[in-house]
């Protein structure tokens, strides 16, 4: 029997959420906002259409959900494009060891399809993945289960099969909506988010193997340590 797994990508597989909180600092003082720290964090693995639905309610912006979202999408691809960036400390090994050890492996991010293409490329993980979901590829994103469901259905396989590596509140929320189980990474660079609905909290990928997944997959819970 298959064993699956779907990653997160900004923070779980790409060490890019300061980035996006720098860029998204960039463009909340272009359009004339002020968000608060910690409203801004609880923003992070939220689909950007609901974070600009959000904005544009709370600050009155002019511009639609669709121009709001294009002007992201745009500047955020650019940036990407020239900077160099790097995967989080252990993830490669984690990846590679869970694909040798027969794990079909998945994508389920808040991030723009052309985005996602754009890191895992330069990460050199795109060999890794079956199927590759966006936001933009369902009705609901995170914190909805949509984007989860939807990787479930392209595998044609119950949502109960998969665990789900996630570093944000909406991800873990959206994942245990979805029925599946869940490991929660705790990254310095995140935010405060909380991961305590995950099945497993983990501050280091180098402290997980495919035995730990295994463990959590037949038995619902382990401890991490």
């Amino acid at each position: 029997m298959h064993k699956y797994v779907i990653f997160d990508m900004d923070g779980v597989l790409v060490d890019s959420e300061p980035i996006h909180m720098e860029l998204e600092r960039i463009l909340f003082s272009e359009l004339n906002i002020i968000v608060p720290t910690d409203l801004h964090e609880t923003f992070v693995g939220m689909a950007p259409r609901k974070v600009w639905e959000t904005l544009k309610q709370k600050y009155g912006l002019p511009q639609t959900i669709e121009e709001l979202l294009k002007i992201e999408k745009d500047v955020k691809f650019s940036a990407l494009q020239a900077r160099q960036i790097y995967c989080i400390p252990g993830v490669d090994k984690l990846l590679a060891d869970l694909k040798s050890d027969g794990y079909k492996l998945s994508v389920a991010s808040s991030s723009p399809r052309n985005i996602i293409h754009l890191v895992l490329e330069k990460l050199n993980f795109r060999l890794y993945f079956d199927h590759i979901v966006s936001s933009e590829d369902v009705k609901d994103g995170k914190p909805a289960p949509d984007i989860f469901l939807e990787v479930a259905q392209r595998y044609v396989v119950p949502a109960e099969q998969f665990i789900v590596v996630e570093d944000s509140h909406n991800g873990v929320r959206g994942a245990k909506a979805a029925g599946m189980k869940c490991i929660g990474y705790k990254s310095e660079h995140s935010g405060n988010q909380d991961l305590t609905l995950a099945d497993l909290i983990t501050e280091s990928f180098h402290t997980l193997n495919p035995v730990d997944f295994e463990k959590l997959h037949l038995n619902g819970s382990f401890t991490n340590s």
